[in-house]
């Protein structure tokens, strides 16, 4: 009698589930595939920032190295996954902006122009933060290299 109760609310929450029309995913998917694209985009960097944060976090609470060339090495790696969780932001925030645009473009289709405007108008902006992000990550990669091959160096020596 149980099981036959279990089996009746199992087809009753499939029914009202079937009810309640498509997901917000769903939704989604027969939206601008150039939308759909950036909403995958930001998803993924949002997973991608979660990931990191919790591998910081946990970095954080290793204890500290006795060597300090290995609390060196440490702080470059911390330094870098920073750089890489900045430069994920502000990836994230430019597919947003994208998204926002593209949304108004198709409620407002005479506002194209000006939007198109602005979009080129903060491109280079955008470009320059990526570089500078970028160009500080492979200063510290160096950087990490050099302090790597000196920890080394003891062993060989």
């Amino acid at each position: 009698m149980k099981i036959h109760t279990w089996a009746l609310v199992g087809a009753g929450l499939l029914v009202l589930a079937g009810c309640t029309g498509p997901t917000a995913t769903q939704e989604r998917k027969t939206a601008d595939p150039i939308v759909n694209m950036l909403h995958g985009g930001i998803l993924d960097l949002e997973g991608n920032v979660d990931e990191l944060n919790r591998r910081i976090a946990e970095f954080q609470q290793m204890p500290p190295a006795p060597d300090p060339t290995v609390q060196e090495l440490r702080a470059l790696d911390l330094s870098g996954w920073q750089l890489h969780q900045q430069q994920w932001l502000v990836q994230r925030e430019r597919l947003v902006f994208a998204v926002k645009q593209l949304q108004r473009a198709q409620a407002h289709p005479s506002e194209k122009a000006e939007l198109w405007t602005q979009w080129t108008t903060s491109q280079p902006q955008f470009a320059a933060v990526l570089e500078d992000l970028r160009a500080q990550r492979h200063g510290l990669e160096r950087k990490r290299i050099e302090v790597e091959s000196q920890l080394l160096q003891r062993y060989f020596k």
